[in-house]
C-alpha cells in the first residue's frame, strides 16, 4: 500500500490541497475552487472551457488563476494518437535534403525531374507563424520528393532526394 501511495505522490506531488470532489471529478464549465496551497496562501481556480483534441491528442484548457486567464495544453490520455514516422535524411549524404526543424511543410517549390541550381529554393517549412525557405546546396536534379506539401515534419525528415 505504501508503494502505491509513494508512486502516486511522486507522479502528482502533494494533492491533499485540492478539494476531494474536484480531485476526483474535476471542475465543470465556469466552476471555481479555492485551493489552499500553504498556510495562509490560497489560489482561486476557475475552469472556463476545454477545446476539442487536436491531431496530436492535445486539448487546450482555458482557466483563470487568481483572476488571470491561462491557457495550457494537456495530452488527452483517452485518445489514441497514431504518429506517422517519416524516413530520416542521411546527414552524411549531401543528396538527401531533410527538414532542418519541426513544422509544417507548407510548400514544395520544385518538381521531380527538375534541374535546380545552387541556392534555388526547394521547399518552405512553417513553424510558429514563421516561414523558413530551404535551398539547394548544390546544382543537381530532383530525383524524388518524399513528402507532399501540408505534411507535418520533424527535424531531419527526408523531403527531397537529389541525384
Amino acid at each position: 500500500m505504501f508503494e502505491e501511495y509513494y508512486s502516486k505522490k511522486t507522479e502528482y506531488g502533494e494533492v491533499w490541497h485540492i478539494p476531494t470532489k474536484n480531485f476526483f471529478f474535476g471542475l465543470k464549465d465556469d466552476e471555481e475552487a479555492l485551493i489552499e496551497i500553504d498556510k495562509g496562501k490560497s489560489i482561486l481556480v476557475r475552469f472556463l472551457t476545454c477545446s476539442e483534441p487536436g491531431e496530436d491528442g492535445k486539448r487546450k484548457v482555458f482557466m483563470r488563476l487568481n483572476g488571470q486567464t491561462r491557457i495550457i495544453e494537456i495530452q488527452d490520455r483517452n485518445i489514441k494518437v497514431t504518429t506517422q514516422e517519416h524516413q530520416k535524411a542521411d546527414k552524411n549524404d549531401s543528396k538527401q535534403i531533410g527538414s532542418p526543424l519541426q513544422g509544417k511543410l507548407s510548400q514544395v517549390l520544385v518538381k521531380e525531374g527538375e534541374t535546380v541550381k545552387q541556392n534555388q529554393p526547394l521547399f518552405v517549412i512553417e513553424a510558429m507563424k514563421m516561414e523558413t525557405t530551404i535551398t539547394a546546396t548544390a546544382t543537381g536534379k530532383v530525383e524524388k520528393i518524399t513528402l507532399p506539401a501540408g505534411t507535418m515534419v520533424k527535424s531531419d525528415d527526408l523531403v527531397i532526394s537529389m541525384n
